[in-house]
């Protein structure tokens, strides 16, 4: 007998739900407008620990394998921010992230030491370091339409 209860109980649920609804006509549905859009945002930071391009048979009178070896490579970091929203005209839908005064990238782009050697892992030959600072990348929309 109680499990019949339960189930009866299980069964109104859906109907007590809605008994507060009720239809909304087309003029009114023409009436509503999205007051607000979403919000995406990420955030990443990233690092390499090497970067090399060699040339196996050397060149010219130099003949034996060279290599140029970025390493300790930190990149700016990159954050997304956007608000989502969908609007028009009459002749067009559009669907729009917006991403405000937020820079996209920001930061430094370092390579911590930058090697020629004869394998892609040397060491012995430090050439110096490279530094970018103060970057900074900032989108303000970006518009999606069909054609």
């Amino acid at each position: 007998m109680k499990k019949i209860l339960v189930v009866l109980a299980l069964l109104l649920v859906p109907v007590v739900a809605m008994a507060g609804m009720s239809a909304m006509s087309k003029k009114d549905m023409q009436a509503v407008k999205g007051q607000t859009g979403i919000t995406l945002e990420t955030g990443l930071q990233v690092t390499v620990g090497s970067l090399a391009w060699g040339d196996s048979d050397g060149f010219g009178t130099y003949t034996t394998a060279g290599w140029l070896i970025l390493s300790s490579i930190s990149l700016p970091s990159v954050h997304f921010g956007c608000l989502i929203d969908v609007g028009g005209t009459a002749s067009a839908s559009y669907l729009q992230l917006t991403t405000g005064t937020n820079p996209l990238l920001s930061g430094s782009l370092t390579v911590g030491s930058i090697i020629i050697g004869s394998s892609a892992t040397s060491s012995t030959q430090v050439l110096g370091e490279l530094r970018v600072s103060n970057i900074s990348v900032v989108p303000t929309y970006i518009r999606i339409s069909g054609h």
